[in-house]
Formats: C-alpha cells, structure tokens, sequence
C-alpha cells in the first residue's frame, strides 16, 4: 500500500485541513471508506466527488422539525 499524503489530498480536492478532518470521518462514519487513510485515497485520487460529498455532509445533519399549531385557549 502507498503513502496517502494529506497535502496532495487537499491540493486535489480543494478542501482545507479542518474539514478533511470532518470529510474523512463522515466517510468513515458513512461506511463509504474503511479507514481515514482509506478515505484520503478516495478524495485524491477524484472516487468522491467535493460537492456531492458536502451536499451529503450537510444533509446528514438536517432534521424534519414538525412546528404544531398554537390555539389560544
């Protein structure tokens, strides 16, 4: 197995070393990668897409809220 280098990663795919750190435990989490250096070989080498990775990030997060109505008693 080769060296995963995280600077290469982040030249790649344009996301910053905070939120590599966020991205590759959500893909961890997510069970799309084994490993945190599995998942940094999967945003080098262009396998996850930046923007979709986001959309799913930022959806994963997202909660249905029901607002019931108020009736004045």
């Amino acid at each position: 197995m080769g060296r995963v280098f995280i600077e290469e990663a982040m030249d790649i795919t344009g996301i910053n070393r905070i939120d590599m750190v966020a991205a590759c435990a959500f893909l961890v989490r997510s069970k799309q990668a084994s490993s945190p250096a599995n998942a940094l070989r999967l945003l080098e080498t262009g396998t996850i897409n930046k923007d979709d990775l986001e959309e799913q990030m930022i959806a994963s997060f997202q909660v249905e809220i029901d607002q019931e109505e108020e009736t004045p008693e």
